[in-house]
């Protein structure tokens, strides 16, 4: 639709709506008993099982709430009538038609069919108060709506596993904050009230503004690579690869001019360009062109779009975020980083390990970190120990010595070492193995304990070469940090008596020593394949759980969309 015939299209709509309250305000059968009238309307309305308009939506989740609003309103009209606000009213229908913003979608509050019914309401002067009562409500529950949805998200995460703390606000009163809004005029504000007010989701709300307004062009065609590129190597695409490297902001045209002459040789700065790239996402940053590098180069706007709002959804479902420390590991990034405040600009951010995909996925989670333990123990888990000790030791009798592996009584003190026939009693149950601090202790030099349902931790590895992978989800849930005695330092931070130098010493001495946390560290393990990162650069990363598929199909069954958009057509 051309821009003139949209901007004459809301001026008509709002001089209709402006014509409509000035109609309402003066007419009389509005104001000659109004008040028992529309008490009695709303409260028909508000006792039935579903109001006459707006069939699709779910009445009877906001059927409390909606009392509760018109209670507070004197039983009487919101929107329209004598207390009517044309801003309120004008300020009420862009909130549900910039629900886009948020990455909500505003078919779901009807926001189209409701500047319908409101513009209809102004050429239709003779309409009987039960329709004006049943216009007005439909609004409020369109609003109501899209509160919750904006605040703590469409769907609940519950359902896919989440611990009881996320998706749940029990403060949260939409009544309240939308009475007050209308109350004060400013329900423009609204969005920006009710929506998270963390970093990352303010910074991928601008990003999905951004893609949303390059998604409007043609996209770019794929890059087409027959093999992995390496640097120096020729091929006829490069050309392609810096115009898309100058898009995403790695390439400046002043490069792109002083490297013409090397039209198809994969030059230095095309490289250097590229390896930022892949350092920002997380990859192996050598500046070869392979399979993952490749995808990421012909990701769409759209494709990034779909990401961003995944991600959005997310973001509302988290518990509320401390003032102070906090520890977060994005499962899909393969990173952790760690916040002295939310205000944070240089978190400590570092490589991790985390589950595999199958049956060792890392689990979502919010929890306390509450003690470290230096040269720990790795008490062996009964699946591991089944899975993959028991059948070495069937063949090898030295392998748990050979392991620096003991066993100890399952109820036992850890000093009551054993030296029974291993091979039946773990089979029975009746012993228990663990590995001895060391070089082959698969926990490293330091644990860190957080006690949750699943019995994860964050640890530190002998195995250091993993880290360089690309994709890193090797683990049995676990998390594996790469710089083990920054986070140590960063944990221990406001604990007297510990600093870099006691730290080493502890990740150096002979024993197991436990630290116990004078004050707990809020660790969240979560999950969001686009991620804003410290610099305001935006990062995707591979769903390796598939856990974006899930949440968009649950999207998908829960969207209102569809049904509305066949209810607008089949009323002609």
């Amino acid at each position: 639709m051309p821009i003139s015939k949209i901007s004459r299209d809301r001026k008509f709509f709002w001089l209709s709506v402006s014509c409509l309250l000035l109609w309402l305000a003066a007419a009389p059968g509005v104001q000659a008993g109004a008040d028992a009238n529309l008490s009695r309307a709303l409260s028909n309305l508000l006792s039935g099982k579903q109001p006459p308009l707006l069939q699709d939506m779910d009445f009877p989740r906001y059927q409390k709430e909606l009392g509760l609003l018109y209670r507070s309103n004197a039983m009487q009209l919101v929107w329209v009538g004598p207390g009517g606000s044309q801003t309120n009213l004008q300020d009420a229908l862009q909130v549900l038609q910039n629900a886009e913003a948020d990455g909500l979608n505003p078919l779901n509050y009807a926001a189209e069919r409701l500047q319908h019914y409101f513009q209809d309401l102004a050429v239709q002067p003779n309409t009987d108060l039960q329709t004006l009562a049943s216009y007005d409500m439909a609004l409020s529950l369109a609003l109501l709506s899209y509160l919750h949805d904006v605040h703590q998200g469409r769907v609940d995460p519950r359902g896919f596993n989440y611990p009881e703390t996320f998706g749940v606000n029990s403060l949260f009163d939409a009544v309240r904050v939308l009475k007050t809004h209308i109350d004060q005029q400013t329900l423009h504000r609204l969005p920006d009230d009710v929506a998270p007010k963390t970093y990352q989701y303010q910074q991928l709300k601008q990003a999905l503004a951004y893609y949303r307004h390059q998604a409007e062009a043609e996209p770019p065609a794929d890059l087409q690579f027959t093999k992995t590129l390496h640097p120096g190597e020729e091929d006829e695409h490069l050309p392609e690869l810096r115009l898309r490297l100058q898009e995403l902001g790695e390439l400046s045209a002043a490069q792109l001019a002083d490297i013409a002459a090397n039209v198809s040789r994969y030059d230095e700065a095309t490289t250097a360009a590229v390896m930022r790239l892949q350092q920002q996402q997380g990859l192996h940053a050598d500046g070869v062109i392979g399979r993952q590098t490749q995808a990421l180069l012909n990701l769409k706007p759209k494709q990034k779009i779909a990401l961003i709002k995944l991600a959005l959804e997310r973001l509302r479902w988290l518990p509320k975020q401390p003032d102070g420390r906090l520890i977060v590991v994005n499962i899909p990034a393969f990173q952790l980083w760690a916040f002295n405040s939310p205000e944070d600009q240089n978190a400590l951010t570092m490589k991790v390990i985390v589950g595999k995909t199958g049956d060792t996925q890392t689990p979502i989670l919010w929890e306390q970190m509450n003690a470290l333990e230096f040269m720990p123990y790795w008490n062996i888990p009964k699946s591991i120990m089944d899975k993959e000790i028991l059948p070495k030791l069937k063949s090898d009798k030295r392998y748990l010595a050979a392991q620096d592996i003991e066993l100890v009584e399952r109820f036992a003190e850890d000093d009551s070492d054993l030296t029974l026939d291993p091979l039946d009693h773990l089979q029975h149950g009746l012993l228990r193995a663990r590995q001895r601090p060391g070089d082959k202790n698969p926990l490293g030099k330091v644990k860190f304990i957080f006690p949750n349902k699943a019995d994860i931790y964050m640890h530190d590895t002998p195995g250091r070469g993993a880290f360089n992978r690309d994709r890193r989800d090797l683990s049995h849930g676990c998390v594996r940090v790469a710089e083990p005695a920054k986070l140590a330092e960063f944990v221990l931070g406001n604990q007297t008596g510990w600093d870099k130098q006691t730290i080493e010493q502890a990740m150096s001495g002979p024993k197991t020593q436990r630290v116990t946390l004078k004050k707990t560290v809020p660790v969240l393990f979560f999950y969001n394949t686009a991620y804003a990162g410290q610099d305001n650069k935006l990062r995707f990363y591979p769903d390796i759980y598939g856990y974006d598929e899930q949440l968009q199909s649950a999207i998908n069954k829960s969207n209102l969309a569809v049904k509305i958009e066949k209810s607008v057509a089949s009323d002609g």
